[in-house]
């Protein structure tokens, strides 16, 4: 075997057992009267991202109001599917979490003056992400 075949292997290999291993839990929701409560704070410490930056994105992307009360759920006004709310977070995953150079999801995400900027355990890339508003 020529070397680019086996670095293309090794490539294949490496991207296969990453995204077996990366399994988000689903978050619990509930809607009670016209709220939805979403209990994401497992979702939150496994993806390795504040529930305050989860929390802001899903009312930016739902466009409702909310809050997070004493126990880490997510309180947002107006009745939410838990299939829409599953498919915003895949977003937030797609966006925040996963690495753009190498696909791992190993990253962390810290805020550099007014931006947050992603970087990558794996291969050491860095990139800013944008804000939400």
């Amino acid at each position: 075997m020529e070397y680019e075949d086996l670095l293309n292997k090794i490539l294949k290999e490496k991207k296969v057992g990453r995204s077996e291993r990366f399994n988000p839990p689903q978050v619990d929701i509930s809607i009670s009267g016209q709220k939805t409560v979403i209990n994401a704070d497992t979702f939150s410490k496994y993806i390795n991202r504040p529930l305050t930056h989860i929390a802001k994105y899903l009312m930016h992307e739902l466009t409702t109001s909310g809050q997070i009360d004493a126990n880490g759920k997510i309180i947002m006004g107006g009745k939410f599917s838990r299939h829409l709310v599953q498919e915003k977070l895949n977003s937030y995953i797609k966006e925040y979490v996963i690495c753009r150079q190498c696909g791992s999801p190993d990253t962390q995400i810290k805020k550099v003056e007014n931006n947050f900027v992603i970087t990558c355990l794996g291969c050491g890339a860095e990139y800013p992400v944008g804000k939400i508003k």
